[in-house]
């Protein structure tokens, strides 16, 4: 079955089943890729967890990461800084004195957002920022 003119399918089972598939991935080739980095962060009974994605959608598990304007230098620096005995509010003194060094402008609570989840979320307010 054709997906579109450059992607086919074959199939087995259900047809039914394999043309909502299909119609789906149709779908799916007609979008293009978001444009966008994240940084996801939970926490559970195992305790804090940070995910990365790119743009190509591939993800993976890191301790420390950056994203954004600069992150090449401010990744390198949480590399070197980053222990997995840190407290929260050591990562927290970390992670402002790095974006300090790597931004072009001064870090204040109209031009960048902190947050938390430990367990909750929490996002600061601008007199927590200062």
């Amino acid at each position: 079955m054709e997906i579109d003119e450059h992607i086919g399918c074959a199939m087995s089972g259900l047809i039914a089943d394999a043309r909502t598939l299909v119609e789906h991935a149709r779908v799916e080739t007609q979008s293009r890729p978001f444009g966008v980095s994240l940084l996801i962060a939970g926490h559970d009974e195992n305790g804090p967890s940070l995910y990365y994605t790119d743009p190509s959608g591939t993800f993976w598990q890191c301790n420390a990461k950056a994203i954004g304007s600069g992150s090449e230098g401010a990744d390198s620096s949480l590399q070197e800084q980053y222990n997995k005995d840190l407290t929260l509010q050591e990562a927290e003194t970390i992670a402002l004195s790095i974006l300090k060094q790597v931004m072009e402008e001064k870090v204040t609570p109209n031009n960048v957002d902190i947050a938390k989840v430990a367990p909750t979320y929490h996002l600061y307010t601008p007199s927590e920022v200062e």
